[in-house]
């Protein structure tokens, strides 16, 4: 029964569908497509029906189209499995074509992706294939698996992959039904140290990803949704969890300061300020806007630039996110704040703090080794360094989750090392158990221990502010490293 479905829906096969081209790599015929200089490569796995499958090489396509270079190798040597031949079994044509085979081969295109100069791989596995991914996801090979529909995985082969993975299922699977894939998202729950996904997609059936009908647009949109999530996870961890953004939530009000659009709230003639860094989706997040009207009410003037200039990141249109910050660099974003900081000190504020989360942490720690800011918080930052922190001058404070493949517990406990070694600095590191980086501005609602654990962290920024902005306050002149012209 399992095998039937397997191979229900068997595409009719093209050697010249989809718009990349075949060539020889890593011993064995591959498609390709995408950008052959990209740092980022996806390795596709495909069930049964092997390479030629036109929906699989359309899916390598939209891949390719959004930075990636996407490699499908023919793993089955020119032999998918025919259903329509009565002389051979499925039993007999899965003999021919042992996983662990696949995977020694999957090793051999890995190894020359990397010689070709790739830093990080994603692989993706369709039915069979998923049993080959799972297998390199045991060691270093690639930096994230996704498992699509996954056939003859087991509990065991899950609980010893080493990399991020993500499972997409089925609702209506004999093969891998929820119940299994239920065992598998326990099982990887329990492993901190591993990030895992696991998505059940109601209504569809084995093989949805792949094999879906193109004039059913219920079946592509989907298909398209799997797709979405695939990419997503082969992407960063901050990409996790995306804001509905809204230009019109929060108490407060749009103004230009600076020159650039900003979201506003707080006494007007406050002496003291906070400047919100937000992460790459950008100032209209509704979390971070609620976040800074609560700032707001202990009597701080909360500024929220929009230093993306309305273009956030957006999941869905599978850009790669190192295609995004290379458009959207911080040290851009460093100098446009230097101008937001201008324009606060000429309006009367006399101490500024400035707290970013994730990809905004990068340009708060900048302004912090200058004289730009008298305070600085750090919420689980991204591409902040070692170095970074060596060189900061004003008090700071870096909030960071324990489950965080970006800015580790390990990383963090460097810097507050790095902290204590520099008296003159007051400094101060907390690592929050079971919180997942983003927590403090992209948790769940309905998540009650995430709210608490995001309160937590809002309440630690609150008291950093308080403390080190009043006391500046009250002891200088107010003046700051920028001349107000």
């Amino acid at each position: 029964m399992a095998n039937e479905q397997c191979c229900a829906h068997a595409p009719t096969l093209s050697s010249t569908c989809g718009s990349g081209h075949v060539e020889e790599f890593g011993g064995l015929k591959t498609y390709i497509a995408g950008p052959s200089e990209s740092k980022l490569s996806i390795l596709l796995i495909s069930d049964v029906f092997g390479y030629e499958a036109p929906n699989l090489r359309k899916l390598a396509d939209k891949c390719g189209a959004a930075g990636y270079l996407v490699v499908v190798p023919d793993f089955l040597h020119g032999d998918p499995f025919d259903k329509s031949n009565p002389n051979r079994t499925f039993q007999a044509w899965s003999d021919a074509h042992p996983i662990d085979k696949v995977t020694e081969a999957a090793v051999s295109v890995v190894e020359a992706l990397k010689a070709k100069g790739v830093s990080k791989i994603g692989c993706a596995g369709f039915c069979w294939g998923a049993k080959a991914v799972v297998k390199l996801a045991q060691h270093p090979y690639i930096q994230a698996a996704v498992l699509l529909h996954p056939s003859f995985v087991t509990l065991d082969e899950v609980l010893a992959v080493k990399v991020p993975i993500s499972i997409l299922g089925a609702e209506n699977d004999q093969i891998s039904p929820p119940e299994l894939l239920k065992q598998f998202g326990e099982a990887l729950e329990a492993k901190k140290e591993v990030d895992c996904f696991l998505k059940i997609f109601p209504g569809v059936a084995h093989g949805w990803t792949v094999k879906y009908p193109s004039d059913d647009e219920e079946a592509v949109k989907k298909a398209e949704e799997a797709h979405k999530d695939m990419c997503v996870m082969s992407g960063p961890q901050c990409c996790e969890n995306p804001p509905v953004l809204s230009p019109s939530c929060g108490g407060g009000h749009e103004e230009e300061i600076g020159g650039l659009k900003c979201y506003v709230i707080g006494a007007p003639d406050s002496k003291l300020a906070v400047l919100l860094v937000s992460d790459v989706f950008g100032y209209q997040a509704p979390k971070l806007r609620k976040l800074a009207d609560k700032v707001a009410a202990f009597g701080f003037y909360v500024v929220v630039p929009d230093f993306l200039y309305g273009d956030p990141y957006v999941t869905e249109n599978l850009r790669p996110l190192h295609l995004y910050v290379k458009d959207h660099g911080p040290d851009k974003s460093f100098e446009d704040a230097k101008k937001v900081l201008e324009a606060l000190k000429c309006n009367g504020i006399s101490s500024i703090g400035a707290a970013g989360f994730c990809w905004g942490a990068k340009v708060v720690v900048e302004l912090a080794k200058h004289a730009y800011i008298q305070a600085a918080v750090l919420l689980h930052p991204t591409f902040v360094t070692l170095e970074d922190v060596q060189a900061v001058k004003v008090p700071i404070s870096i909030l960071g989750a324990e489950i965080d493949k970006l800015s580790p517990p390990e990383l963090l406990k460097k810097f507050e090392e790095v902290l204590n070694a520099k008296p003159e600095v007051a400094g101060f590191v907390k690592i929050f158990p079971g919180a997942r980086h983003g927590w403090t501005v992209r948790y769940k609602d309905e998540d009650e221990v995430a709210v608490k654990l995001a309160d937590e962290a809002h309440k630690d920024m609150l008291d950093w502010f308080v403390r080190q902005l009043k006391m500046v306050g009250e002891s200088s002149s107010g003046t700051l490293g920028i001349s107000c012209i």
